[in-house]
Protein backbone atom coordinates (compact mmCIF):
# COMPACT_ATOMS: atom_id res chain seq x y z
CA UNK A 1 0.00 0.00 0.00
CA UNK A 2 1.54 3.45 -1.02
CA UNK A 3 0.85 6.08 1.78
CA UNK A 4 2.26 9.14 2.91
CA UNK A 5 1.17 11.86 5.34
CA UNK A 6 1.48 16.21 4.07
CA UNK A 7 1.41 18.74 6.05
CA UNK A 8 0.07 21.83 3.90
CA UNK A 9 1.94 25.09 4.99
CA UNK A 10 3.24 28.31 3.43
CA UNK A 11 6.52 27.94 5.36
CA UNK A 12 8.03 24.77 5.63
CA UNK A 13 10.96 26.45 7.72
CA UNK A 14 8.48 27.97 9.80
CA UNK A 15 8.79 26.75 13.92
CA UNK A 16 5.25 25.76 13.78
CA UNK A 17 5.90 23.36 10.77
CA UNK A 18 8.77 21.96 12.36
CA UNK A 19 7.35 20.88 15.47
CA UNK A 20 4.39 19.29 14.02
CA UNK A 21 6.78 17.36 11.57
CA UNK A 22 9.21 16.81 15.02
CA UNK A 23 5.80 15.28 16.80
CA UNK A 24 4.63 13.12 14.12
CA UNK A 25 8.08 11.82 13.66
CA UNK A 26 8.41 11.45 17.46
CA UNK A 27 5.07 8.85 16.79
CA UNK A 28 6.65 7.22 14.63
CA UNK A 29 5.28 8.89 11.25
CA UNK A 30 6.99 10.12 8.79
CA UNK A 31 5.40 13.43 7.19
CA UNK A 32 6.90 16.29 4.70
CA UNK A 33 5.83 19.88 3.98
CA UNK A 34 3.41 20.34 0.93
CA UNK A 35 3.57 23.86 -0.40
CA UNK A 36 0.63 25.68 0.19
CA UNK A 37 -0.98 28.63 -2.32
CA UNK A 38 -0.44 31.98 -1.11
CA UNK A 39 -3.95 33.87 -1.19
CA UNK A 40 -2.45 36.38 0.97
CA UNK A 41 -2.17 39.77 -1.09
CA UNK A 42 -4.10 38.52 -4.15
CA UNK A 43 -6.16 35.83 -6.19
CA UNK A 44 -3.95 32.43 -6.18
CA UNK A 45 -3.57 31.61 -10.17
CA UNK A 46 -5.70 28.44 -11.33
CA UNK A 47 -4.11 25.52 -13.17
CA UNK A 48 -5.47 22.98 -15.31
CA UNK A 49 -9.31 23.07 -15.01
CA UNK A 50 -9.75 24.95 -11.84
CA UNK A 51 -12.36 27.16 -11.97
CA UNK A 52 -14.21 29.52 -9.52
CA UNK A 53 -18.16 29.88 -10.00
CA UNK A 54 -18.88 32.89 -8.62
CA UNK A 55 -22.47 32.95 -9.45
CA UNK A 56 -23.02 29.47 -6.76
CA UNK A 57 -20.85 31.33 -4.17
CA UNK A 58 -23.15 34.09 -3.96
CA UNK A 59 -26.39 31.63 -4.29
CA UNK A 60 -24.62 29.03 -1.62
CA UNK A 61 -23.14 31.37 0.82
CA UNK A 62 -24.22 35.21 -0.15
CA UNK A 63 -20.47 36.06 -0.61
CA UNK A 64 -17.44 35.38 -2.65
CA UNK A 65 -14.78 33.72 -1.28
CA UNK A 66 -11.52 35.81 -0.24
CA UNK A 67 -8.35 35.02 -1.83
CA UNK A 68 -7.28 33.72 1.13
CA UNK A 69 -10.09 30.72 1.02
CA UNK A 70 -9.17 30.03 -2.51
CA UNK A 71 -5.74 29.65 -1.39
CA UNK A 72 -6.25 27.38 1.61
CA UNK A 73 -8.89 25.20 -0.98
CA UNK A 74 -6.15 24.83 -3.84
CA UNK A 75 -3.64 23.68 -1.63
CA UNK A 76 -6.04 21.03 -0.42
CA UNK A 77 -7.23 20.32 -3.98
CA UNK A 78 -4.13 20.13 -5.32
CA UNK A 79 -2.40 17.97 -2.59
CA UNK A 80 -5.16 15.09 -3.05
CA UNK A 81 -5.01 15.59 -7.02
CA UNK A 82 -1.00 15.11 -6.41
CA UNK A 83 -1.65 12.04 -4.26
CA UNK A 84 -4.01 10.54 -6.58
CA UNK A 85 -2.06 11.52 -9.66
CA UNK A 86 1.37 9.53 -7.67
CA UNK A 87 -0.60 6.23 -7.19
CA UNK A 88 -1.09 6.25 -3.12
CA UNK A 89 -3.39 4.50 -1.95
CA UNK A 90 -3.79 6.03 1.14
CA UNK A 91 -2.92 9.84 1.81
CA UNK A 92 -2.62 12.21 5.55
CA UNK A 93 -3.61 15.38 4.92
CA UNK A 94 -2.55 17.96 8.15
CA UNK A 95 -2.97 21.41 8.41
CA UNK A 96 -0.13 23.08 10.14
CA UNK A 97 -1.71 24.18 13.04
CA UNK A 98 -2.47 20.85 14.90
CA UNK A 99 -1.13 19.03 17.84
CA UNK A 100 -1.50 15.20 18.14
CA UNK A 101 -2.94 13.06 20.48
CA UNK A 102 -0.47 10.50 22.01
CA UNK A 103 -2.62 7.63 20.41
CA UNK A 104 -2.06 9.89 16.94
CA UNK A 105 0.22 6.78 15.21
CA UNK A 106 -1.75 4.42 16.47
CA UNK A 107 -5.17 5.16 15.50
CA UNK A 108 -3.83 6.12 12.38
CA UNK A 109 -2.66 2.98 11.43
CA UNK A 110 -6.10 1.58 12.07
CA UNK A 111 -7.60 4.18 9.36
CA UNK A 112 -5.26 3.39 6.68
CA UNK A 113 -6.03 -0.10 7.05
CA UNK A 114 -9.77 0.40 6.80
CA UNK A 115 -11.25 -0.77 3.34
CA UNK A 116 -11.70 1.64 0.61
CA UNK A 117 -15.21 2.42 0.73
CA UNK A 118 -14.00 4.61 4.25
CA UNK A 119 -13.27 7.24 1.79
CA UNK A 120 -13.16 10.24 3.89
CA UNK A 121 -12.03 9.79 7.77
CA UNK A 122 -11.67 13.16 9.23
CA UNK A 123 -9.21 13.17 12.59
CA UNK A 124 -10.97 16.24 13.99
CA UNK A 125 -13.97 17.57 14.03
CA UNK A 126 -15.32 21.46 14.87
CA UNK A 127 -18.66 20.43 15.20
CA UNK A 128 -20.83 18.07 17.43
CA UNK A 129 -22.97 15.87 15.47
CA UNK A 130 -25.71 13.12 16.03
CA UNK A 131 -23.37 10.33 14.40
CA UNK A 132 -23.58 6.49 14.35
CA UNK A 133 -20.96 4.17 15.93
CA UNK A 134 -19.52 2.27 12.54
CA UNK A 135 -16.51 0.22 14.14
CA UNK A 136 -13.71 0.14 16.85
CA UNK A 137 -10.57 0.37 16.50
CA UNK A 138 -8.37 -1.60 18.59
CA UNK A 139 -5.33 1.31 19.72
CA UNK A 140 -5.39 1.41 23.36
CA UNK A 141 -3.05 4.13 24.93
CA UNK A 142 -3.09 5.09 28.75
CA UNK A 143 -7.36 3.53 28.40
CA UNK A 144 -8.20 6.01 25.40
CA UNK A 145 -10.29 3.68 22.77
CA UNK A 146 -11.12 5.05 19.46
CA UNK A 147 -14.34 4.43 17.61
CA UNK A 148 -14.95 5.30 13.90
CA UNK A 149 -18.51 6.95 13.28
CA UNK A 150 -20.70 7.89 10.79
CA UNK A 151 -22.22 11.68 10.99
CA UNK A 152 -25.11 12.50 9.22
CA UNK A 153 -24.16 15.97 9.03
CA UNK A 154 -20.68 18.03 7.94
CA UNK A 155 -18.15 18.21 11.10
CA UNK A 156 -16.68 21.43 9.82
CA UNK A 157 -13.24 21.94 9.44
CA UNK A 158 -10.31 20.79 7.62
CA UNK A 159 -7.55 20.17 9.59
CA UNK A 160 -6.50 16.72 9.31
CA UNK A 161 -8.18 13.90 7.57
CA UNK A 162 -7.38 10.54 5.58
CA UNK A 163 -8.63 9.75 2.39
CA UNK A 164 -8.56 6.02 0.59
CA UNK A 165 -7.86 5.88 -3.48
CA UNK A 166 -11.53 6.33 -4.14
CA UNK A 167 -12.13 9.09 -1.70
CA UNK A 168 -9.42 11.06 -3.66
CA UNK A 169 -10.82 10.50 -7.02
CA UNK A 170 -14.29 11.37 -6.04
CA UNK A 171 -12.76 15.05 -4.39
CA UNK A 172 -10.97 15.67 -7.83
CA UNK A 173 -14.12 14.84 -10.24
CA UNK A 174 -16.34 17.06 -7.96
CA UNK A 175 -14.20 20.08 -6.50
CA UNK A 176 -12.42 21.61 -9.45
CA UNK A 177 -15.15 23.98 -9.49
CA UNK A 178 -14.66 26.59 -6.99
CA UNK A 179 -17.60 27.89 -4.82
CA UNK A 180 -17.38 27.51 -1.06
CA UNK A 181 -14.46 26.80 1.95
CA UNK A 182 -12.83 22.99 1.59
CA UNK A 183 -13.79 21.91 4.34
CA UNK A 184 -18.09 22.88 3.34
CA UNK A 185 -16.98 20.79 0.05
CA UNK A 186 -16.46 17.83 2.67
CA UNK A 187 -19.65 18.51 4.53
CA UNK A 188 -21.56 18.23 1.40
CA UNK A 189 -20.49 14.57 0.95
CA UNK A 190 -24.45 14.16 -0.10
CA UNK A 191 -23.81 15.69 -3.28
CA UNK A 192 -21.42 13.55 -4.84
CA UNK A 193 -21.75 10.28 -2.50
CA UNK A 194 -18.51 10.20 -0.62
CA UNK A 195 -18.50 8.09 2.12
CA UNK A 196 -17.64 10.39 4.79
CA UNK A 197 -16.17 9.02 8.37
CA UNK A 198 -14.86 10.10 11.79
CA UNK A 199 -12.88 9.44 14.66
CA UNK A 200 -13.82 9.63 18.00
CA UNK A 201 -12.64 10.98 20.45
CA UNK A 202 -10.69 13.15 18.08
CA UNK A 203 -6.68 12.29 17.52
CA UNK A 204 -5.51 15.71 16.83
CA UNK A 205 -6.64 19.29 17.75
CA UNK A 206 -6.83 22.97 16.27
CA UNK A 207 -3.82 24.95 17.73
CA UNK A 208 -4.58 28.99 18.82
CA UNK A 209 -2.35 30.24 16.01
CA UNK A 210 -3.55 30.55 13.01
CA UNK A 211 -2.52 28.39 10.01
CA UNK A 212 -0.18 29.53 7.52
CA UNK A 213 -2.21 28.58 4.66
CA UNK A 214 -5.47 30.29 5.72
CA UNK A 215 -7.23 33.48 7.25
CA UNK A 216 -10.79 34.40 8.65
CA UNK A 217 -13.25 34.20 6.03
CA UNK A 218 -14.43 37.74 4.45
CA UNK A 219 -17.97 39.83 5.74
CA UNK A 220 -20.68 38.94 3.21
CA UNK A 221 -22.19 41.26 0.38
CA UNK A 222 -24.96 43.05 0.31
CA UNK A 223 -27.55 41.02 -1.97
CA UNK A 224 -30.97 42.44 -4.07
CA UNK A 225 -34.15 40.97 -3.07
CA UNK A 226 -34.11 38.21 -5.94
CA UNK A 227 -30.60 36.97 -5.01
CA UNK A 228 -32.13 36.70 -1.09
CA UNK A 229 -35.25 34.50 -2.57
CA UNK A 230 -33.24 32.45 -4.71
CA UNK A 231 -30.76 32.12 -1.80
CA UNK A 232 -33.50 30.44 0.43
CA UNK A 233 -35.33 28.41 -2.18
CA UNK A 234 -31.80 26.91 -3.28
CA UNK A 235 -31.18 26.22 0.59
CA UNK A 236 -34.36 24.58 0.87
CA UNK A 237 -33.45 22.45 -1.72
CA UNK A 238 -30.23 21.12 -0.59
CA UNK A 239 -31.99 20.24 2.69
CA UNK A 240 -34.30 18.18 0.93
CA UNK A 241 -31.53 17.12 -1.05
CA UNK A 242 -29.54 16.11 2.40
CA UNK A 243 -32.39 14.08 3.83
CA UNK A 244 -33.37 12.31 0.43
CA UNK A 245 -29.85 11.04 0.62
CA UNK A 246 -29.94 9.98 4.64
CA UNK A 247 -33.30 8.31 3.81
CA UNK A 248 -31.86 6.35 0.68
CA UNK A 249 -29.06 5.18 3.01
CA UNK A 250 -30.37 4.90 6.28
CA UNK A 251 -28.74 1.93 7.46
CA UNK A 252 -25.38 3.78 7.22
CA UNK A 253 -26.50 6.56 8.92
CA UNK A 254 -29.11 4.91 11.59
CA UNK A 255 -29.52 5.04 14.66
CA UNK A 256 -27.60 7.87 15.70
CA UNK A 257 -27.34 9.35 18.98
CA UNK A 258 -25.24 12.51 19.72
CA UNK A 259 -21.78 12.36 21.66
CA UNK A 260 -22.22 11.90 26.06
CA UNK A 261 -18.89 13.72 26.60
CA UNK A 262 -16.77 16.38 25.08
CA UNK A 263 -14.58 14.88 21.91
CA UNK A 264 -11.51 16.83 21.49
CA UNK A 265 -9.50 19.96 22.97
CA UNK A 266 -10.37 22.21 19.61
CA UNK A 267 -11.42 25.31 21.79
CA UNK A 268 -13.79 26.54 19.23
CA UNK A 269 -15.58 22.36 18.92
CA UNK A 270 -18.89 23.38 19.68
Amino acid sequence: MKFSCWVLTLDEQSDQTKKLIDSLADQGVNATPFPGVDGRSQMPVLQGNEFIDEKESVLRHRKLLSPSQVGCYLAHYRAIKQAYDEGHDRICILEDDVFLEPNFASALNDIIDLPDEYEMTRLMALRVRRRKKVRDIPDQIDGEHSVIVRPERGWCGAQGYVLSRPGMKKIIDHAARIYEPIDKVFDHFFEFDLKLYGVEPHILHEYRAESTIKKPPEKGMSLSLFQLVAFHLYKGFRSVRRHSYLRLNRSDFYPAEMPDKRLGKTDRLR
